[in-house]
């Protein structure tokens, strides 16, 4: 018996530890977007859809943008990806008076004629809050490299391998958010619209933050729920409950 006690003890003693850990590796989408909260973005020229030039800074001092990166002549992720954005926003408000999404390209053969075809392929040639433009080569330079975007030219193909990358910017040109991947990533870019549009979103994994939360924010509702971490967070309460349970139960029975 004291075997089997000093053993459940032991259990009890490592469940914190257990509960608390870190299962994300070092370079996980988690990691990846939250070494970029709080970073500068340069203010970099742009020439829009519209024909029309301004600066990155002109639309961030209206309220938050968005950035995205594609390319037309993309037959891989670009348009689908886009696609995601386009719904996945829209099911919070979609842009328009509290921020704005930028797609910006980094192929330096796309012109204003292929920023129009894009935004028209998408349903978006005229849609408030979109801006789909172009930039020079240093500047694509200095804000891929600020916000690690990656991307590779396959000589053979002439097509780009590539991140599919959103970075929130606030009014002061700070990284707020950002978002990696497609649409396994639903829910946070969910949250992130939801949180452009003022909704009080109270949770959030950063950079190397545990992969069980207690509460999970919910943007289609505006509500919170419990998460599974709330459980790891009860149980070893209730584990040191039900081993007391047993032990004065097993204490009882042998009494005369």
């Amino acid at each position: 018996m004291r075997g089997h006690c000093a053993a459940l003890l032991a259990i009890l003693a490592l469940l914190p530890v257990l509960a608390s850990s870190d299962a994300a590796p070092a370079r996980s989408i988690d990691w990846r977007e939250g070494v970029l909260t709080g970073r500068m973005v340069p203010d970099i020229a742009l020439r829009t859809a519209s024909g029309g030039a301004q600066r990155l800074s002109d639309l961030w001092r209206q309220g938050p943008v968005l950035v995205t990166f594609f390319y037309r002549r993309c037959a891989g992720i670009c348009t689908p990806f886009l696609e995601w954005v386009r719904d996945a926003l829209q099911a919070t408000g979609g842009p328009g008076r509290e921020y704005r999404v930028v797609a910006l390209s980094f192929d330096e053969a796309d012109t204003i004629a292929a920023l129009q075809g894009q935004a028209a392929a998408l349903g978006l040639r005229d849609a408030p809050g979109w801006t789909f433009a172009i930039t020079g080569t240093e500047e694509l330079a200095a804000i891929t490299g600020a916000v690690d975007f990656w991307q590779r030219r396959n000589p053979t193909t002439g097509q780009y391998d590539h991140d599919a990358l959103l970075v929130a910017i606030d009014g002061q040109g700070r990284v707020l958010r950002a978002v990696l991947g497609g649409p396994e990533a639903s829910g946070r870019l969910r949250n992130l619209g939801a949180e452009l549009r003022g909704t009080f979103v109270p949770f959030y994994r950063v950079a190397g933050g545990a992969s069980w939360r207690c509460f999970a924010f919910d943007p289609a509702t505006g509500r919170s729920r419990l998460d599974w971490g709330m459980l790891l967070l009860l149980l070893p309460a209730l584990c040191a409950v039900t081993a007391a349970l047993l032990l004065f139960s097993a204490g009882a029975s042998r009494e005369p």
